[in-house]
């Protein structure tokens, strides 16, 4: 609806409530009331939601109406679910259930399973999800209700999603949109091409991604859902960053948080301000970036989302590598992977385990780290994470130079750079392509190093990292120091 289209259904349930208070209709009035209560989740009142749905249930129980208590209670858990009042939720969602299954409404249960699986997803029970988000879908499919299935279907896309199955998320995500055009619902076609987006990010399709979250949005601003178009603008800015348009990226994950906050929304705030801190990081304001990781951690903590809170202690744990704290960074990195773990988050745990290496690099502990790559690179390829895998490759590279086994490490850095290219990602490349002028500098392959750091000074400076840039320009340095003293000894 438009906005003035919800401002005539709101005078329009608030004149059907005083008729049925005047006819003493206490079910048409817990009806109503109802309905003003989605009226005011679209508009992010919760409180004003929250009122309505408890209201409608008192009237529903006076009534003795099974089936509109039961669909109240499945709202009034929504709303919780909004305000991360999980276990309120949760009893919310189950007494639904039992309610429409007394009610024998097939479609009544079948939505509140499906909220309930969406429950289980912020808990990280995926088994528990999965079971419910079937068992919805067989009852949508029953009652022949083509927007709830493809609810069911986007949700447990999303599901095959975490557990990196992308081929049956791409199916599921195909179907949902189908079902969704079918029933020309303007919304659920925004939110499936949302998900697919993510997912042609993941295999690094970024032109396709790109296309998808652009017209999400366009979805959601018609459908006027604040909360969907904030995700759409979350993921595009996140597609940005890979590109390296930080400052498209910057104003995205802005406009994603005041769309959050508007809608109450604290674990998509704390996404988003998780992605902030990684672009300041890359920006090398580290105390704008230690500020949002924090910001993002009580965020996560409050929504109960194990995966986000392991996501932005990486970041924290990261800029504190960078700060030469390494025992808080090792900390905050282990405490990562038992969350990512704990959430079965194979692409969070390969890279907690990569930047884990990374440390134990930097201390000597190169036994430690070699395992950890390792591992690393083993996940990323189990979650078909093209980028992870480069960016592990590209540290057991160091790790070769290291041990001087320079062939092995000549291997992994030209790999590195092959999937760095094909995921677009020009910092991952801009990494490799700096160690691998590093290795032929050892072997004094004097010209090819120079190529390979002027290439890696292009690309920091296309992805605006100043740091990388001034460690290829002092390599450079080197190199004509390297190169005059040979000339000298010739002579």
């Amino acid at each position: 609806m438009r906005r003035d289209q919800l401002d005539d259904a709101e005078t329009s349930f608030k004149h059907a409530i005083e008729l049925h208070q005047q006819a003493q209709s206490v079910l048409g009035e817990g009806s109503s009331l109802n309905s003003l209560g989605d009226l005011y989740m679209r508009r992010d009142q919760l409180d004003e939601a929250e009122m309505s749905f408890k209201h409608a249930i008192e009237f529903y129980r006076q009534a003795q109406n099974v089936l509109g208590e039961g669909n109240s209670l499945k709202s009034l858990g929504g709303l919780y679910m909004r305000r991360d009042h999980l276990d309120d939720a949760e009893t919310s969602f189950k007494h639904a259930i039992e309610l429409c299954r007394q009610a024998q409404s097939v479609l009544g249960e079948g939505t509140s399973l499906k909220s309930l699986g969406n429950l289980y997803m912020r808990r990280d029970q995926l088994d528990n999800a999965e079971t419910s988000f079937k068992h919805a879908i067989k009852l949508f499919r029953e009652a022949q209700h083509v927007l709830g299935e493809g609810n069911g279907l986007n949700s447990l896309g999303e599901l095959y999603m975490r557990r990196d199955q992308l081929d049956d998320a791409e199916t599921s995500f195909k179907c949902a949109i189908e079902l969704y055009r079918q029933a020309q619902s303007v919304l659920g076609e925004g939110t499936s091409l949302k998900s697919l987006g993510d997912l042609y990010m993941r295999q690094d399709q970024l032109d396709d991604a790109e296309t998808l979250f652009k017209h999400a949005i366009e979805l959601y601003q018609q459908a006027q859902d604040v909360l969907g178009e904030g995700d759409s603008l979350k993921s595009l800015g996140n597609l940005y960053m890979r590109r390296d348009q930080l400052s498209d990226a910057e104003t995205l994950f802005k406009r994603a948080i005041e769309f959050y906050r508007q809608a109450q929304d604290v674990l998509g705030e704390g996404i988003s301000l998780n992605s902030l801190g990684d672009l300041y990081m890359r920006r090398n304001w580290l105390n704008d970036a230690e500020t949002s990781f924090k910001h993002a951690i009580e965020l996560s903590r409050q929504a109960q989302s194990v995966r986000v809170e392991g996501n932005s202690l990486k970041s924290l744990g990261e800029l504190y590598m960078r700060r030469d704290q390494l025992s808080d960074a090792e900390t905050l990195f282990k405490h990562a992977i038992e969350l990512y773990r704990q959430a079965q988050d194979v692409l969070g745990e390969g890279d907690s385990l990569r930047s884990l290496g990374d440390l134990y690099m930097r201390r000597d502990q190169v036994d430690d780290a070699e395992t950890s790559f390792k591992r690393a690179i083993e996940l990323s390829r189990q979650a078909q994470s093209v980028l992870g895998e480069g960016n592990s490759l590209k540290s057991l590279g160091d790790l070769h130079m290291r041990r001087d086994q320079l062939d092995n490490a000549e291997t992994s850095f030209k790999r590195a750079i092959e999937l760095c290219r094909q995921a677009q990602s020009v910092l991952c490349e801009g990494n490799s392509l700096k160690s691998l002028g590093d290795l032929y500098m050892r072997r004094d392959q004097l010209d090819d190093a120079e190529t390979s750091f002027k290439r890696a000074i292009e690309l920091y400076q296309q992805a605006q990292d100043l740091n990388g840039e001034a460690d290829s320009r002092v390599a450079l340095q080197k190199l004509q120091k390297q190169r005059n003293q040979g000339l000298l000894s010739a002579a």
